[in-house]
């Protein structure tokens, strides 16, 4: 072929620049979609949790007009373990040893993110077999500390049962992270802008604070993420996380509805309910069975729930649902209190649809240059189909005849 006069027809070459252009672009986004989704930690449970990728992390979140109390949450963990035996998630051996391990530490089988320690900060005690499944929940709300004489007031809570941090590996700065299940629950992380407001120091692993005139103790310091859609979801603010129990009894729960019960004989009382989110990571053999067996167990209408299969929420189909309800998607009729890493994450999904939404052109454009180039290249054509035919059977014929020739040589 006479490369020179191929090239030198400028239409054909502005239209290969063209198709070279959109097929760079494609795989550029392409490159930008992976690293802003490898980079939402809070999303990447199920790919941590296990290796073999047939596991599920799905969030169900509640309504602000609901009462969800830690009894609630037990109750769905009861429903949802027997849905799981019944579609085969789960076997009764394992409900059997998920029951004489009650109360022991267990072993979960998770993958830490580079840099960090592990999300776990439990360590095994027997030789009990891990759970089929981990879970944590959540409440938002307000809350006072002080140190000495300095106080900070009204500052955003997080109130936490369960393993959250294995949902959501916060950076660590020092120290390390609590359980929700912990016994003592007087633990709790605060994030640098807390601890240098009330320290002057990141520095402060064990030290004492009050909450309510109660003692708290620093575990570890976080680092506060950063970026326009964190700041815009509630992190340009200090951020405490403590247990649900003490957030319960004394901070300000502001994420559901609760009621006042009374805890002790000197009239000490304490909130009950404002859970507004549940996450569980457990095994889903079938796509979206994980999904289903939360929102059946929840037990709740479709109004006054959420469930969101993580997993998936990055998907392409998933994005073209996003695409389809682009503008409207953002008018909410759910009074619900997302916390900041579900806002986070409906945010990049914006940004992810629109970058898919490119994607899907620049292919077409491809894709239909390379259709146009096929018909003009048919439509010109200069041989024909019978041509063709009598073309390859020479060949053969001129191939068997060369092998034939070379096997004579060979025998003599």
């Amino acid at each position: 072929m006479d490369f020179k006069k191929f090239f030198s027809n400028k239409k054909r070459n502005i239209i290969f620049i063209i198709m070279a252009v959109v097929l760079l672009v494609d795989i550029i986004l392409g490159l930008i979609c992976r690293i802003i989704i490898s980079n939402l930690d809070d999303q990447m449970t199920a790919e941590r949790w296990s290796d073999d990728s047939r596991a599920a992390m799905v969030s169900l979140f509640f309504t602000e007009d609901q009462t969800v109390t830690v009894d609630t949450i037990k109750k769905l963990e009861y429903t949802m373990e027997k849905k799981m035996k019944e579609v085969g998630i789960m076997s009764d051996d394992d409900d059997d040893n998920d029951s004489a391990g009650k109360g022991s530490r267990k072993i979960v089988d998770t993958k830490p993110i580079d840099g960090q320690k592990d999300p776990t900060t439990e360590e095994t005690v027997s030789e009990k077999p891990p759970k089929i499944y981990n879970s944590s929940y959540s409440a938002q709300g307000i809350s006072t500390l002080a140190f000495e004489n300095r106080k900070a007031e009204n500052i955003n809570t997080i109130g936490i049962g369960g393993d959250f941090f294995l949902f959501h590996p916060i950076e660590l700065v020092s120290g390390g992270y609590f359980s929700g299940d912990d016994l003592m629950k007087d633990k709790i992380v605060v994030d640098e802008f807390l601890a240098w407001e009330l320290f002057g120091s990141s520095d402060i692993i064990g030290q004492c604070v009050t909450i309510s005139g109660v003692n708290h103790y620093i575990a570890g310091v976080v680092k506060s993420p950063s970026g326009r859609f964190n700041e815009e979801a509630g992190l340009s603010k200090s951020v405490v996380i403590l247990s649900y129990d003490s957030l319960a009894k004394y901070g300000t729960i502001l994420s559901g509805r609760t009621n006042e019960a009374e805890i002790s004989e000197d009239g000490a009382k304490m909130q009950v309910g404002g859970i507004s989110c549940y996450e569980v990571v457990m095994p889903n053999p079938v796509d979206g069975i994980a999904a289903r067996v939360v929102k059946e167990s929840a037990g709740l209408d479709d109004k006054y729930i959420r469930v969101v299969d993580n997993t998936n929420r990055f998907s392409g189909f998933a994005l073209l649902e996003v695409i389809k309800d682009f503008g409207i998607r953002s008018m909410w009729t759910q009074p619900i209190f997302y916390p900041y890493w579900e806002n986070v994450a409906r945010a990049w999904e914006d940004v992810l649809g629109v970058l898919f939404l490119i994607r899907i052109i620049c292919k077409v454009i491809f894709w239909l240059i390379v259709a146009g180039f096929a018909v003009y290249a048919y439509r010109h054509k200069t041989w024909t189909v019978r041509g063709v035919a009598e073309d390859l059977a020479d060949r053969k014929y001129e191939f068997e005849a060369r092998r034939r020739i070379n096997k004579k040589n060979d025998d003599n």
